[in-house]
C-alpha cells in the first residue's frame, strides 16, 4: 500500500498476526540475518554508510547514533519511506529487537536493496 502500515491499518486490515508467521520467517532466515549484521565501526567505513533507526520515536529522541535518520513504524514501508531510502546508500537498520530488524533488513533486501546491514 502507498502509505505503508499506516494504510494497512486505515484500510481495516489486522497487523497483528500469529506469532508463528515471524517466527518461521526468521527461520527461514536466521542465517541471512547472522550475515547482515555489523558493528559500528564497520558500518562507518562503508562507502555511503546510511543509519536507519526504527525504534519507537521517544527511545530515537532519548538517544540514537549520529546522524541516523528515524523511519517510524507506521510508515514503515510506505512510497514515501521507500522514497526516502537510497537504494545507493549501504542501509544500516537499527531496532531494539534483532528479530525485528532482521524482517526488516529482510524485507528490504527483497525489495531490491542491495546493501542492508543490521547494527550490531
Amino acid at each position: 500500500m502507498r502509505d505503508g502500515i499506516k494504510g494497512w491499518k486505515s484500510a481495516g486490515y489486522p497487523t497483528v498476526g500469529e506469532a508463528d508467521l515471524l517466527n518461521a520467517l526468521i527461520e527461514v532466515n536466521k542465517n541471512d540475518f547472522a550475515a547482515f549484521v555489523i558493528a559500528e565501526e564497520k558500518a562507518r567505513e562503508l562507502k555511503k554508510c546510511e543509519f536507519v533507526d526504527f525504534r519507537d520515536y521517544r527511545k530515537f529522541e532519548k538517544g540514537h547514533i549520529k546522524g541516523a535518520s528515524h523511519v517510524d513504524y507506521d510508515d514503515m514501508f510506505s512510497k514515501p519511506m521507500m522514497e526516502k531510502l537510497n537504494k545507493s546508500n549501504d542501509l544500516v537498520i537499527i531496532h531494539d529487537i534483532p528479530q525485528v530488524a532482521g524482517v526488516i533488513a529482510a524485507t528490504l533486501k527483497l525489495m531490491d536493496y542491495p546493501s542492508v546491514h543490521i547494527l550490531k
